[in-house]
C-alpha cells in the first residue's frame, strides 16, 4: 500500500512540475538587429522598475502561440515590428540579452529580448510556448 501511494505521489509530482512537453526547444543568443523586421505579436513585460523590461516577439500564424505567463506586469500589444522596441532597449536598458526560440528542427518560433535583471524560463506545452519572467534575485543580492 505505501509503495503504491509513493509511486502515485511521485508520478503526480512529476506531471505537475515536469508537465507534458510536446517538443524540445532550442534557445540561441543572437544580435538584436538580426531579428527580421516584420510584424510580430508582441507582449511586453514591464516590472516595477524601469530596468525590469522584456519583450516577446511571437511569429504570427505559425501554428504555435507564444505567451508570457499571466502576471500584472505583462500585457499583449498590437502586432508590431521589433525596431522601436530594440531602440528603446538600447536607449534605456543598455544591458540585455536577445534569445531566438526555435524548434529542434530549426523552425524559429519567436524572440525574447530581456533585461539582465530579469530571469526567465521557456516551456512548451500542448501547442503553445509559455515564457515566465521575474526579477533575478541574484542580481539584487547585496554582499554580506
Amino acid at each position: 500500500m505505501n509503495r503504491n501511494v509513493l509511486l502515485l505521489a511521485s508520478v503526480t509530482i512529476g506531471l505537475l512540475f515536469g508537465g507534458c512537453q510536446s517538443y524540445p526547444l532550442v534557445r540561441t543568443s543572437v544580435d538584436p538587429l538580426s531579428i527580421p523586421d516584420q510584424p510580430y505579436d508582441v507582449t511586453v513585460y514591464q516590472g516595477y522598475t524601469s530596468s525590469m523590461y522584456a519583450v516577446l516577439f511571437d511569429i504570427p500564424d505559425d501554428g504555435v502561440e507564444m505567451v508570457v505567463q499571466e502576471t500584472r506586469y505583462a500585457r499583449r500589444m498590437a502586432a508590431d515590428s521589433p525596431r522601436g522596441y530594440i531602440d528603446e532597449f538600447n536607449e534605456r536598458i543598455k544591458h540585455y540579452s536577445t534569445i531566438k526560440i526555435s524548434d529542434e528542427d530549426g523552425t524559429v518560433r519567436g524572440y525574447l529580448v530581456a533585461s539582465y535583471v530579469l530571469k526567465y524560463w521557456i516551456k512548451p506545452t500542448d501547442g503553445r510556448i509559455v515564457v515566465g519572467i521575474k526579477k533575478d534575485p541574484a542580481y539584487y543580492r547585496t554582499p554580506v
